[in-house]
């Protein structure tokens, strides 16, 4: 099990793909634990916003409202920021490899999502 206690540490066991982490500062533990709920939502609202964009976009149901030039761009707009909601993980560190097993006495315990 790595012992980490800054941001740094995190980062670089998460290059060395450490089986497990602890993660002894408080405050580091709290912030990997927002990434965690961010990464969560952001995995959700791709879904619906994606469904929504592809849905006005392929306009089933004919309603001529969705063919008028401000849906046109509010279709792009939601195309894009799911597309960008699709890329979210990998700005935040260490969510995309570790996910979180549990609290421990000593710290936040991590383990690796690909083992």
């Amino acid at each position: 099990m790595t012992r980490v206690s800054n941001l740094a540490e995190l980062k670089q066991a998460g290059k060395l793909n450490a089986a497990e982490i602890l993660i002894a500062d408080e405050e580091l533990a709290r912030k990997m634990r927002a990434w965690q709920v961010i990464r969560t939502v952001a995995n959700i609202l791709v879904i619906v916003i994606l469904a929504i964009a592809i849905f006005a976009w392929a306009n089933p149901l004919g309603i001529p409202l969705l063919e008028t030039g401000g849906f046109r761009v509010a279709r792009q707009v939601m195309l894009a920021v799911g597309i960008g909601l699709l890329f979210l993980e990998y700005l935040l560190p260490g969510t995309r490899v570790f996910k979180i097993a549990g609290d421990e006495p000593e710290g936040l315990r991590l383990v690796n999502r690909r083992k």
